[in-house]
């Protein structure tokens, strides 16, 4: 039996991160533009409470997040931009945050309420010229009326804030001679940390008291804080941190009560905090000694949360125990904390959330034992039953973020159900006595998680990567030096152990029992049986000059180095090699792989892939070999493939693309499908490298660049290993595993979706017909939707997709008019000549293609229009000068009527010679973008039924784009070079949404109807449509059960790492 690959683990803390905060990261720009400078954006102050999250930035530029509208806010200071060094929520009877920069300013936003008798109106309070160097330090009185600052230079100010009257009045309180490292304020009483001493102020007789008799020995970033629950001032306590993990509790005249040591707590093991799965290196130096640093109480009573720049931790006062800690881990910029949270932000960009329970849960509840344990961390990992005797209500003032489609943004209502007891095998996984829990968005992702959007990355053992197999327990690496390492299966990460070294080639039976190797100098082939991480293996001589070896349970299939075939029947542990019967072959073969139910593939030296007829447990060698026209059809490159469970295969391509197809099985051995599923690796766009979603993806290019897929072009690296033949995808039962030549790997354990694009001939027309532009539009008397073609702007013509020849209509258009921009919705057709005039075709139920063409009336505007779209209602336009307009009504009216109003849109703000060219409204009126002449998309936010032209406009990083296209619900986009991309996470309260990702395919112009079927004129002139398929997998463990999801809002994720 195997030994464990495992280390001494410190034990776990009841804190821990749950979920990323993707919501936060996203809404969040990595670059904004300054005129024409492209500006990082770094975050560098935070500060939560249970309704906001304030995030701070290197710009000057405040974000504040409302968890309960889940809706970000920005505000902004005039003059310079100063990075934001401190930040400090208050809600009372006005929500209230301060802020102070760099440069010592101050300013305190009064928020806009929708509660009656609340502010209606954002206020702002400045405090000018009494700090002298940076803002460090922040604190409110209870009420709202008192803001105590602090900086970097000693000073302490006051400003005293009448919201009633709109008057901020500060005052210079103290000035100390070292600077101010945290201020806090209870019951008129200033707790002031300083770099050599903390000290007491009185604010009703000015008295100033010392903790302790006198300063301290060495400086330092060492703070207090005062016990909360206190009723009086006389009963206040304060905890104040001092060096060599010592910490002082002290009364309200500075009195030293008490001094815990705290070094012995630390000599055994810390338990550690549990993160989410990051990618690249997660530690960080941290100095020899250990200190503690500014300080907070947190949670319970007793406990102190302490933390510097290099560690957090959070201690047990009472039972003198360390609760939790994360160390090493470095640049740690500000921590904050609210009830059973702690928001710790690191780096230039990374936010964490520890907590007892993941966002969206009440804090009294117990996370191994609340009744929707199945989105648990343990229960992700497959460590937690999915049964519970308690129950657990939604926290009322906990909200989370809009991540997804709007099928997310609901609450997901989880109702009890009975289980019978004669099914209680059966439905073991439905054994769930829940009482009714709602779960909020982000929960719901994280349910999401376990059956979606699970691509974890880890990185390999050493110098790169050229075989990868994997089984039910163990991951199989080869690197190129010929190191043959093994890790079992991860929980968070992989524990590599050098296995043997010397291997050119290795393979491993799907159960794991076999393992043969192919040594480098004598191209030997050993066979080794019960196979062991740890101890001595006994290694059998099985076959000389062999090229490549792939192992059933009890089959060896062995390509020799003269290119023969042979096959070795009988195996077992006790039987670990046989005798050789060759196999004859139609060509040279250069990998084979064995899957499930006597399946066998081959591909030959030229890539071409064969499949073996009559393959089974009563005839191991089967009847033959039969050509695979499949891939030939579809002129692919395939460099490695592998069989995985359920009946999937898998290929990996020149271009390091990935790709399935399903029903594989021993009677048909070729599969169900008549072509191969392609699936994005990795093809995400985001702000910048390590900007976001940083648990889910790593960019690897700059703005407006798609990112490459992790697996590299194959053939680069095998140029250098001409003689070994790479197998760069795996599977098991758990997922598909991919192999990158950069050392990396990466495991999908979810659904996932895989895209044809099917070429598509309609009726009366030849394969070699060119067309030139698409566009799409509801059917106003039945489902489906049209289809408008041109071929040239001197022809259209109209298909209805339900129809199975797609029979085209011709669509006569007015005389000798040339169309150049096309507009569909359910009524009407309005189509945009080269000399931007408008002409409109009336759509009804009883003609649905129209009757004749009326040009409109422009003479309100006296300009020149570029680009035209409807909706179901409003109309929108562009004109030459990039100008936005507006018009409610899709129909011409009679001219002797009074003509509809065009009402004028301001533009973006933009340098000068750019400006909007084009336009999109979605079918329902409840999106609007735009597009401007360098690739840029805005999104218009505000929209509604109350505010139908929206309230301003908000650029959407990330893209070149060349086509912007709109369905009901979401944004596709044709980019510069052809690629195409959907933005995720778009809705009515999130119009921008979260971020690209690339969709297999290119185009030369696409349209999408209002379901999110994509329709595309190939680069060489074709009509193709989009198939998609969904591809479920076991979630993390081959024992439990698949969520069934459709179509594109599984979002297949990949880590990089």
């Amino acid at each position: 039996m195997a030994a464990p690959l495992s280390h001494m683990a410190a034990p776990p803390s009841v804190l821990k991160e749950f979920c990323p905060l993707y919501y936060l990261l996203n809404a969040i720009p990595a670059k904004v533009q300054r005129g024409f400078r492209s500006v990082l954006v770094y975050l560098t102050s935070l500060d939560i409470s249970s309704d906001f999250v304030a995030v701070g930035s290197s710009i000057g530029m405040l974000y504040l997040y409302c968890r309960r509208l889940a809706h970000m806010n920005k505000y902004s200071l005039e003059g310079k931009c100063d990075a934001i060094t401190a930040v400090k929520l208050l809600s009372c009877f006005d929500d209230l945050v301060a802020m102070g920069t760099a440069s010592g300013r101050v300013a305190v936003f009064q928020l806009v309420s929708p509660l009656p008798g609340r502010n209606k109106q954002l206020r702002r309070f400045d405090v000018l010229g009494l700090h002298k160097g940076m803002v460090t330090s922040l604190a409110w009185s209870t009420n709202g009326m008192k803001l105590f600052s602090g900086d970097d230079k000693g000073r302490v100010v006051f400003s005293a804030l009448d919201l009633d009257q709109g008057v901020c009045k500060p005052l210079l309180l103290l000035e100390e001679s070292s600077g101010v490292v945290q201020v806090q304020y209870s019951h008129q009483v200033l707790l002031v940390s300083t770099q050599q001493r903390t000290l007491l102020y009185c604010t009703q007789n000015q008295e100033v008291l010392q903790l302790g008799t006198r300063p301290r020995k060495s400086s330092g970033r060492f703070g207090a804080c005062f016990l909360p629950a206190l009723c009086k001032q006389s009963d206040l306590q304060v905890f104040a941190a001092r060096p060599g993990l010592r910490l002082w509790r002290a009364d309200v005249r500075g009195r030293v009560e008490d001094t815990h040591l705290l070094k012995p707590l630390f000599s055994t093991q810390v338990p550690q905090f549990q993160l989410f799965p990051r990618p690249g290196p997660v530690g960080g130096y941290r100095p020899e000694d250990r200190q503690l640093g500014l300080l907070s109480c947190f949670f319970r009573d007793g406990w102190i949360l302490s933390w510097n720049e290099y560690s957090l931790y959070v201690l047990d006062c009472v039972s003198q125990v360390i609760v939790g800690a994360l160390e090493s881990s470095g640049d740690i910029v500000s921590v904050s904390c609210c009830d059973n949270e702690i928001f710790i932000l690191k780096g230039d960009r990374d936010i964490i959330r520890l907590s007892t329970s993941p966002e969206g849960l009440s804090t009294n509840c117990d996370c191994r034992s609340r009744s929707s344990s199945v989105t648990s961390w343990d229960s992700l990992h497959g460590n937690a039953p999915l049964t519970s005797s308690s129950s657990c209500e939604v926290g009322s003032r906990r909200y989370s973020a809009p991540l997804g489609q709007e099928e997310m943004q609901q609450e997901l209502v989880v109702q009890a159900i009975r289980v019978k007891k004669k099914k209680k095998r059966r439905r073991q996984g439905e054994k769930l006595s829940w009482s009714r829990v709602r779960l909020t968005c982000s929960y719901w992702f994280c349910f999401l998680l376990q059956f979606a959007e699970s691509w974890m990355g880890y990185s390999g053992p050493g110098c790169g990567i050229l075989s990868l197999q994997v089984t039910d327990r163990f991951v199989w690496c080869l690197d190129f030096k010929g190191g043959l390492f093994c890790s079992p299966l991860p929980e968070t990460g992989l524990n590599w152990q050098r296995f043997e070294d010397n291997v050119h080639q290795m393979a491993l039976s799907p159960s794991g029992n076999l393992l043969w190797k192919v040594e480098q100098k004598s191209l030997t082939a050993f066979a080794c049986a019960k196979v062991t991480v740890r101890g001595k293996r006994h290694w059998y001589k099985a076959v000389e000059q062999s090229a490549f070896v792939a192992l059933s349970d009890d089959c060896a299939w062995i390509i020799r180095t003269n290119g023969d075939l042979y096959l070795q029947t009988g195996l077992s542990v006790d039987r670990p090699c046989a005798r050789s019967v060759k196999v004859d072959t139609p060509c040279v073969f250069s990998q084979v792989c064995v899957g499930g139910g006597g399946v066998v593939w081959a591909l030959s030296e030229h890539k071409a892939l064969f499949y073996r007829e009559g393959v089974s447990s009563y005839c191991s060698q089967g009847d033959g070999w039969k050509y695979d026209t499949v891939s030939e059809a579809q002129g692919l490159e395939l460099m490695c493939v592998a069989l995985g469970y359920g009946g999937t295969a898998w290929a990996l391509d020149a271009s390091g693309s990935l790709w399935f197809r399903t029903g594989i099985c021993g009677s048909r051995p070729q599969g169900d499908d008549d072509h191969w599923w392609q699936i994005s690796i990795s093809d995400y766009v985001v702000f910048d490298q390590g900007s976001l979603f940083q648990t889910l993806l790593q960019a690897t290019q700059s703005v407006a660049t798609v990112t490459r897929a992790p697996v590299e072009r194959v053939v680069a690296f095998l140029s250098q290993y001409s003689q070994c033949q790479p197998s760069l995808v795996s599977a098991n039962g758990s997922g598909v595993w991919v192999a990158s030549g950069r050392n990396q790997l990466h495991l999908a354990r979810g659904s996932l979706v895989g895209t044809f694009w099917q070429n598509v001939v309609p009726r009366g027309t030849v394969s070699a017909t060119r067309w030139t532009f698409i566009t799409s539009s509801s059917v106003p008397h039945r489902e489906g939707t049209f289809l408008w073609l041109a071929q040239s702007r001197k022809d259209l013509f109209c298909v209805w997709d339900q129809d199975g020849e797609l029979r085209p209509t011709s669509v006569t258009l007015p005389p000798e008019v040339e169309l150049s921009h096309l507009s569909a919705c359910r009524d009407a057709l309005w189509g945009l000549d080269a000399h931007g005039r408008v002409w409109i075709r009336t759509l009804s139920p009883s003609c649905p293609t129209g009757l004749t063409w009326t040009p409109l009336d422009l003479s309100q505007l006296g300009v020149r229009l570029v680009s035209v779209s409807c909706g179901s209602q409003n109309v929108w336009a562009v004109d030459s000068r990039g100008v936005v307009y507006f018009r409610v009504g899709t129909q011409p009216l009679n001219p002797s009527m009074m003509l509809p109003a065009w009402i004028h849109i301001e533009p973006p703000a933009q340098p000068i010679g750019v400006q909007l060219v084009g336009i999109q409204t979605s079918p329902n009126d409840r999106l609007l973008w735009a597009l401007d002449n360098r690739g840029s998309v805005f999104v218009r936010i505000g929209l509604s039924e109350e505010m139908p032209v929206g309230t301003d406009w908000e650029l959407v990083p990330g893209l070149a784009v060349a086509q912007l296209l709109l369905s009901s619900r979401t944004v596709w986009v044709r980019c510069v070079n052809g690629d195409v991309a959907r933005r995720y996470g778009v809705s009515e309260k999130n119009p921008a949404g979260d971020y690209w990702k690339r969709i297999p395919g290119h185009a030369h112009y696409l349209t999408v109807t209002p379901q999110d079927q994509l329709w595309a004129v190939t680069p060489v002139g074709g009509l193709s449509r989009r198939l998609t398929k969904l591809l479920p997998q076991t979630p993390f463990r081959p024992a439990s059960s698949a969520t069934s999801l459709s179509g594109d809002d599984v979002d297949d994720e990949w880590e990089l790492i």
